[in-house]
């Protein structure tokens, strides 16, 4: 496995976590997210992640979002990299 298929791989496992955590499905997120930050202090630990949505997200999606910071984010707590 070369490095872009394993960095795929870990991504895809990263973005099930993700999802888990906002209460949506794997599939909802790779549909709906525009974007995926890491947030991280100054010293360089993580603290988690802001998702962000597409405006034409459907709101039966955007109703099941748990931990929304507005319309269309929301923020994780830490995602284990196990």
């Amino acid at each position: 496995m070369n490095n872009d298929q394993f960095n795929q791989y870990d991504a895809e496992r990263l973005h099930h976590r993700v999802a888990e955590e906002l209460g949506i499905t794997f599939d909802e997120l790779k549909t709906w997210m525009i974007n995926d930050i890491e947030r991280v202090t100054e010293g360089g630990n993580e603290v988690g992640h802001m998702v962000v949505f597409r405006e034409s997200t459907p709101p039966q999606v955007l109703d099941r979002v748990k931990h929304k910071q507005s319309q269309f984010t929301a923020m994780t707590g830490v995602i284990n990299h196990e």
